[in-house]
């Protein structure tokens, strides 16, 4: 398969696996929200439905990975662009766009775990009064 043939291949999964994500992230959003109790969809509960959420993500995220490496020499021609005044803008706006991914994606991990007791989900309406 040439270059351009695997290009399309990569879009077309990436394309199935972002439709797949939103399909099932709906899913469990809408249709299984928490608390759904033994509530099923096709046999699967909300948590299975999570894993099945979580693993397309890991698979989209490898697809997008090779999307990029695919497409790295357009990266580098379109960051380092002609010698003039922008090439600095370039590189502050890159370094801040990473900054902010990477902030972005380590931000879960080191954000502090909030306890739901039942005081959150059994009496909200006193939540409302404090």
């Amino acid at each position: 398969m040439n270059k351009s043939g695997l290009i399309k291949l990569i879009d077309l999964m990436s394309f199935i696996g972002l439709a797949a994500l939103i399909s099932t992230g709906t899913l469990i959003k809408f249709s299984l929200p928490p608390k759904s109790g033994n509530a099923s969809i096709w046999g699967l509960t909300r948590h299975e439905w999570g894993d099945i959420h979580f693993y397309i993500s890991i698979v989209f995220l490898c697809i997008i990975t090779i999307h990029l490496f695919l497409h790295l020499k357009f990266i580098k021609a379109a960051l380092s662009g002609k010698t003039s005044r922008e090439t600095g803008y370039r590189i502050v706006a890159g370094f801040i766009g990473l900054t902010v991914l990477i902030l972005f994606l380590v931000s879960p991990f080191i954000s502090p775990v909030e306890s739901g007791g039942e005081e959150k989900f059994n009496r909200p309406h006193e939540r409302r009064n404090k």
